[in-house]
């Protein structure tokens, strides 16, 4: 990255002198107009500076970022090289520089688009941080992007707006890979984001993302939009109380992809509670990882609400309403439905207290192949009429335990 003049002088009053040991201190303040060494809020430094000075700070420490002086125009990416240690993490904040209390910091790029800056970026040696209290605009991939192995990141309310993608994991130069071993994502929300929220893989594991929530924008064919997306091998992650929605591509040739949450099949341990999937040109649920769990999930208004993959998995108490065929009338290769089954010979797959609400009688179940187990018990229909889809003989004789409570109700027109 570019580094400024002033930002390597401001730091020279926290490094000491040769042959002194490294001096370390316990707060940075920053403020938009700053030029100082961060020792106080009359002697801020600037925003370029956190590179520099996060390099002495103590465990423990705090950079606090002034939210009440005004936005944040970023040039320069952040890069963080250095954290605390384990009950020890750096913590780089906005806060009310008159009272003290946290503040969402203003941070704005030029442009937003896979062009547009990134803002923090975490290198090997970033680990035990914590960043919270931020609200970015105009940014590009990655608000916060992880480019090297690091462990215990942790990013709370936050707020974004005109991005690509929220948080981004792709290994800076010289790097094999970028995995992160334990992270946390919890209470962060935006809208008008491009590609994603999240995009997480390499070995990276232990995750848990909670309470957030992303709107996507439509996206012209192009490049397919995923609001949550895992790859490579990532594993032991859970999605809590998370919410996708508008994740589409339209026109995308003969298949519109887009979907609310995905998973792949070197994926493992995969669990997804009291989460929700809306308005996606493909699946909302996309889940292709091993031993899959969903409970308690909404699935509304995507071509195909939960789409399962993988060789074994449950769907506990999920509901799925009304899918949406946005690719209809032009001719795209696909059909809707609420669930989509596309494992092969050794599939596994558990679904108990599964409602279906719709007022066109879309297919409730399709499979991509004849074979595996599937039981299916505890189902409430609400729909004008049964419709099981192409397959309810083989579903009714060997897959359904019990018959469902249906309900029928008035058919769109």
């Amino acid at each position: 990255m570019r580094v400024s003049r002033r930002s390597v002088l401001v730091a020279i009053p926290l490094m000491g002198c040769a042959g002194e040991a490294d001096a370390r201190v316990n707060v940075i303040h920053v403020t938009p107009t700053g030029e100082g060494d961060g020792s106080s809020w009359e002697n801020a430094a600037a925003f370029d500076a956190i590179t520099n000075l996060i390099e002495h700070l103590q465990p423990g420490g705090e950079v606090l970022i002034a939210a009440d002086r005004g936005e944040y125009a970023i040039a320069d990416v952040i890069e963080i090289a250095r954290g605390g240690r384990a009950s020890q993490e750096v913590h780089i904040r906005g806060v009310n520089a008159a009272t003290g209390a946290p503040m969402l910091a203003l941070v704005r790029g030029d442009q937003a688009g896979d062009e547009g800056p990134e803002v923090f970026k975490l290198v090997r040696g970033a680990s035990h941080v914590k960043f919270s209290h931020f609200d970015f605009r105009d940014i590009g991939n990655g608000a916060f992007r992880v480019a090297g192995a690091v462990s215990n990141v942790t990013i709370e309310d936050c707020a974004f707006e005109n991005i690509y993608r929220f948080f981004e994991n792709t290994a800076g130069d010289g790097e094999g890979h970028a995995s992160i071993d334990g992270f946390v994502l919890r209470r962060c929300r935006g809208s008008r984001v491009e590609r994603g929220f999240l995009r997480i893989r390499y070995n990276s594991r232990n995750g848990l993302i909670e309470d957030c929530a992303a709107q996507g924008t439509t996206n012209d064919g192009g490049r397919i939009p995923v609001g949550c997306a895992l790859d490579d091998r990532a594993s032991n992650i859970t999605y809590r109380r998370v919410v996708m929605g508008g994740f589409q591509q339209l026109n995308g040739c003969e298949y519109w992809n887009g979907d609310g949450f995905s998973d792949e099949p070197d994926n493992a341990n995969i669990r997804y509670e009291a989460c929700e999937a809306r308005g996606s040109t493909d699946g909302g649920f996309d889940c292709k990882s091993r031993d899959l769990v969903l409970t308690d999930c909404i699935a509304e208004d995507n071509k195909r609400n939960f789409r399962i993959w993988g060789d074994h998995a449950t769907l506990t108490n999920c509901t799925s309403r009304d899918p949406n065929f946005r690719g209809r009338d032009a001719n795209e290769n696909a059909s809707p439905c609420h669930v989509w089954i596309g494992g092969e010979e050794n599939i596994d797959i558990d679904i108990a207290n599964l409602t279906i609400a719709d007022h066109d009688a879309t297919p409730i179940i399709e499979f991509n192949h004849d074979v595996g187990v599937v039981k299916i018990r505890g189902v409430t229909i609400n729909s004008p009429r049964l419709n099981w889809g192409n397959d309810e003989g083989r579903i009714r004789a060997s897959m359904l335990v019990g018959e469902p409570q249906f309900h029928a109700v008035i058919a769109n027109n």
